[in-house]
């Protein structure tokens, strides 16, 4: 066996059942969640077209950015052993890196668990918190911005699945190709070796941008100066076929 197999193997073995429990029950709580916070909340929206636009415009791009940072994370620092976080969020960017085309086998509590898990960590302190203030301009502005930042986090790694599809469906293509949702054309550059750059993977839109001010770089730089960890130290996209 090859070290790229050996490699694939190993990462892939990584999906433990105890993994897959958890963002089964992820999945659950984030629909429920969320079907929760939109039941109560809707009518509230409605009237506000004005507030609310906005602020699905930005939930979509903080979403951006969220996936960003995430997949920056996962991509550079620590291990698929890291305690609490490497099963769940490290993991499957090595795994990616090491074999694209995995994502595509993925089944959907696979795909979208931990997505699931981080969104419903932000749904459920709203819930409890903005639920229980007075319906004011600023609080619709929050909730939409909530609604929005949370279903997109939840649609990334399901964009993310399409943009390594050969044959994506005819709608998702179609949205592809009007840059709604993350494009294969646009991720290819990512997986351009090193791997080092447009890291935001739900629509795409922020990566120029954060390029353009070597965000992630500088972001490094400072880690490396505070701490002196090395990013991308056990780097394992040297053996990707």
């Amino acid at each position: 066996m090859s070290a790229s197999q050996a490699t694939k193997k190993h990462l892939a073995e990584g999906y433990k059942p105890s993994t897959r429990i958890v963002e089964m029950i992820a999945v659950m709580v984030f629909f429920v969640a969320e079907a929760f916070l939109l039941s109560r909340v809707v009518m509230d929206l409605v009237p506000h077209p004005l507030i609310v636009l906005p602020a699905f415009l930005l939930g979509y791009l903080g979403a951006d950015f969220v996936s960003g940072f995430v997949h920056w994370f996962g991509d550079t620092w620590g291990t698929p052993e890291t305690p609490f976080i490497g099963a769940t969020f490290i993991r499957p960017f090595r795994e990616h890196h090491v074999d694209q085309t995995a994502i595509t086998r993925h089944d959907f509590f696979q795909t979208n668990g931990s997505n699931c898990l981080a969104s419903a960590a932000v749904l459920l302190p709203t819930i409890f918190i903005l639920l229980a203030l007075p319906r004011t301009e600023l609080v619709i502005f929050l909730l939409s911005f909530i609604l929005a930042l949370t279903l997109s986090v939840f649609g990334t790694n399901q964009f993310h699945k399409w943009a390594h599809q050969t044959h994506p469906p005819r709608f998702v293509a179609w949205l592809q190709e009007k840059r709604l949702v993350l494009s294969s054309s646009h991720h290819a550059i990512h997986h351009t070796y090193p791997h080092d750059r447009y890291y935001c993977i739900t629509v795409g839109w922020l990566n120029p941008w954060l390029e353009r001010i070597r965000f992630f770089p500088r972001l490094e730089r400072l880690i490396t100066h505070y701490t002196g960890a090395i990013p991308r130290q056990d780097d394992m996209t040297l053996v990707n076929e």
